[in-house]
C-alpha cells in the first residue's frame, strides 16, 4: 500500500487533478481509496472537527487552530494503519493534502518555530509520513483566478487573502527543497507538477507520475 499526499495552495487546481488521478489509477486496474488529511471523510469525528476549526465565526487562535489540525492528523494516521493491516489492503491511498501542508500553513499561520518544534519534531515521529508527494506549484494570479472561479464561499483559511497564499507558497518550496533526494521507499518521493500549465498538459504529468510509481506496485 503506497500513501500519496496531493499538496499545494489553494487555487493549484489538486483536488480536481484527484479525481483524475483517481480515475487514471482505478483504468489501469489499481485498488484506490480515497481520502484527505483534514476532515478524512472516513471518520465522522474529522469531519466534525474539520468544519469546525474551519468556521470563520469560532475565530480561534492559529496555535489552538494547530492542535485540532494535529488531533485529525493522529486519527488519520490510526485509520491508515487499520487499513493497511486489513485483509486487502488497496494498492493507493491518495489524499487531499497531508504532512508538507501542515508544515507551509503551518509556517505562517503561527511562526516557524512552532512548525519545527511540533510538526517537524513531534508530528513527524507519532505520525506516519507518505511515501509520495505530489507538489502543484502555481504561480500566484493563476491560483487566484482559479478561486474565483470556483466561487464557493471562502473558510477561514482561504479569507487571509492573497499575501497570505503567497507566503505560504514560499513555504512549500522551502520545506519541499529540504526534504528532497530521497529515494522510493526511503522517506518520502516527492513529484512536482507544474500546475499552471492547460489541463490537458497536467494530466499528461499525472499520468507519467503514476506509472513510475506503479512500477513499483
Amino acid at each position: 500500500m503506497i500513501k500519496i499526499e496531493l499538496s499545494g495552495c489553494d487555487g493549484s487546481g489538486k483536488s480536481t487533478a484527484m479525481v483524475y488521478f483517481t480515475e487514471q489509477a482505478r483504468l489501469r486496474g489499481l485498488t484506490v481509496v480515497e481520502t484527505r488529511e483534514v476532515g478524512n471523510p472516513h471518520i465522522p469525528a474529522c469531519v466534525k472537527m474539520r468544519e469546525f476549526v474551519l468556521d470563520p465565526a469560532n475565530n480561534m487562535r492559529g496555535e489552538t487552530m494547530e492542535l485540532i489540525f494535529a488531533a485529525m492528523r493522529f486519527e488519520n494516521d490510526l485509520w491508515l494503519q487499520k487499513l493497511q493491516e486489513s485483509e486487502n489492503p488497496p494498492d493507493l491511498v491518495i489524499s487531499d493534502r497531508g504532512y508538507f501542508d501542515h508544515l507551509a500553513y503551518t509556517d505562517h499561520n503561527v511562526s516557524e518555530d512552532f512548525t519545527r518544534d511540533f510538526y517537524e519534531n513531534f508530528m513527524a515521529e507519532q505520525t506516519t509520513l507518505p511515501e509520495v508527494v505530489i507538489y502543484f506549484s502555481v504561480n500566484t494570479d493563476t491560483a487566484l483566478k482559479r478561486r474565483v472561479k470556483r466561487g464557493t464561499g471562502m473558510d477561514v483559511i482561504e479569507m487571509k487573502g492573497v499575501e497570505y497564499q503567497e507566503k505560504v507558497r514560499g513555504y512549500f518550496e522551502a520545506w519541499i527543497d529540504s526534504y528532497e533526494g530521497a529515494f522510493f521507499g526511503s522517506d518520502v518521493t516527492f513529484y512536482e507538477v507544474d500546475a499552471n500549465q492547460s489541463i490537458e498538459e497536467v494530466q499528461k504529468q499525472l499520468r507519467e507520475i503514476l506509472s513510475e510509481i506503479q512500477d513499483y506496485l
